[in-house]
């Protein structure tokens, strides 16, 4: 039987959301960002500027994210996941809508209480302990980019 509390998760992990504010984007196109359920982590601040000076064309991201784990499910854990996710992306486009495409890596230390669970059905008995990984994600993805004005850039896009 599937949990629907994981089915929302999975589907936040493949459709990510990015809304930021800009007072004005410069000629690199320098933003804030507030990003939820993309590849840092449930929540992440990032920076996204481009390499010329420009609105569109390559550039570059780099944030600090995080995840409480054990929020989700059944879990005796509780945690944090802390990430820095870093990245190049491409913009597409002729107006304020474009194609953003992106690839990129995310450092995650994963911290917590180390207590022996109990399995749930189905999942593997063990303790939950400090962790370093690495992961790379690719996205592809639509934004809207007010070209030179005050306002809020979205984003949408899909993150495996």
């Amino acid at each position: 039987m599937l949990n629907f509390n994981r089915i929302i998760f999975s589907l936040l992990l493949l459709i990510s959301v990015s809304t930021y504010s800009q007072s004005k984007i410069s000629k690199n196109a320098a933003q804030f960002q507030l990003e939820a359920a993309g590849p840092g982590g449930l929540f992440t601040f990032n920076f996204d500027s481009r390499f010329a000076k420009k609105e569109k064309g390559i550039g570059f991201r780099a944030g600090l994210g995080g995840t409480p784990l054990g929020l989700l499910g059944y879990s005796c854990n509780r945690g944090f996941q802390l990430s820095i996710p870093v990245g190049i992306n491409y913009l597409i486009g002729k107006t304020k809508h474009l194609l953003e495409l992106g690839a990129g890596l995310v450092p995650s230390l994963i911290g917590g209480t180390k207590v022996f669970c109990l399995p749930e059905p189905g999942t593997k008995n063990d303790f939950f302990s400090d962790e370093t990984s690495i992961y790379w994600y690719l996205l592809a993805g639509y934004r809207y980019q007010p070209v030179r004005k005050k306002g809020i850039t979205y984003r949408f896009f899909i993150s495996p």
